[in-house]
């Protein structure tokens, strides 16, 4: 025979028991949250090149500092980063200093780029030392000086 003691701890025992198995579960774990990928870099101007020709991604084909009196010169402009919307320019100027031609163009790229610009004349170049600066909105971003020679 059981007496109430026994009783009174074996009922204790199964109250706990049964309080314990309705604890409620545990709260999800919480996603993992991918962090947001960082911002890309804004625009910036890379390497300048210069040639007598570019290929189908507007990269010079052989990289030249000496031209013709009759050469089509050829800048390939390389950007990194990204902008909704930019200004590149390429100023060319003879060596006293005289413009030769300058050329504005948007762009908006979203990742690495080239750009083209090129000089062409009629009649043969005067020969002596050029250079193309190149300007992003309007600020220096690079240049690249170049002879043309007989």
């Amino acid at each position: 025979m059981r007496s109430p003691l026994h009783t009174l701890i074996a009922a204790a025992a199964i109250l706990t028991t049964v309080a314990a198995c309705k604890k409620a579960p545990p709260p999800p774990a919480p996603e993992a949250q991918q962090p947001a990928p960082p911002p890309p870099a804004p625009v910036a101007v890379g390497a300048v090149e210069l040639g007598r020709a570019i290929d189908a991604a507007k990269k010079v084909a052989a990289p030249l500092a000496t031209f013709g009196l009759r050469d089509t010169i050829y800048a390939s402009v390389a950007t990194t980063g990204a902008a909704a919307s930019a200004t590149l320019s390429a100023k060319w100027t003879f060596q006293t200093g005289q413009v030769v031609d300058t050329a504005t163009v948007a762009i908006a790229p979203t990742g690495p780029a080239q750009t083209e610009f090129h000089i062409t004349k009629k009649s043969a170049w005067p020969v002596g030392k050029y250079k193309v600066a190149v300007l992003l909105n309007g600020q220096p971003a690079g240049e690249k000086e170049f002879d043309v020679k007989k």
